[in-house]
């Protein structure tokens, strides 16, 4: 089996354009517009307020995360890769490796099934989004 990750291709700007697009797609899932609502009740997670203790930290690390996944992503899919490649590869690590991962975390924690699908979707969702602005635009 031959496997090159392309880390001296990476376009680091249209990798940065692919994290903010998921960061916005992750800022309307969760929103009460979306699955906000049932996202909370689920997570246990009070309708009213935002009982985040440390807002700017969540988002900062919930950047670089977003970042490396999205860094990967594009070292994965190499320079010649097309839009549809990128978007096919995003959603089947999402669907493969994240769903599995969220789904055993969230079974062992008798957590809600529908977190497994509110969680796994958005990242099936946004790693393909991802992947298709690295594709097409790299």
């Amino acid at each position: 089996m031959e496997f090159t990750i392309h880390f001296a291709t990476i376009n680091l700007l249209v990798v940065f354009g692919a994290t903010v697009a998921a960061l916005l797609l992750g800022a309307f899932w969760y929103s009460p517009a979306f699955l906000g609502k049932p996202w909370r009740k689920a997570s246990g997670i009070p309708m009213t307020g935002n009982q985040m203790p440390n807002p700017a930290g969540t988002f900062v690390a919930g950047f670089f995360f977003q970042l490396l996944a999205a860094s990967m992503l594009a070292a994965l899919l190499g320079p010649t890769a097309t839009g549809l490649e990128g978007l096919q590869l995003g959603m089947l690590l999402a669907f493969s490796f994240v769903m599995a991962a969220l789904g055993v975390i969230n079974l062992f924690e008798r957590r809600p099934l529908v977190l497994i699908f509110i969680h796994s979707s958005y990242h099936i969702v946004s790693f393909g989004l991802m992947g298709f602005i690295i594709g097409q635009w790299s």
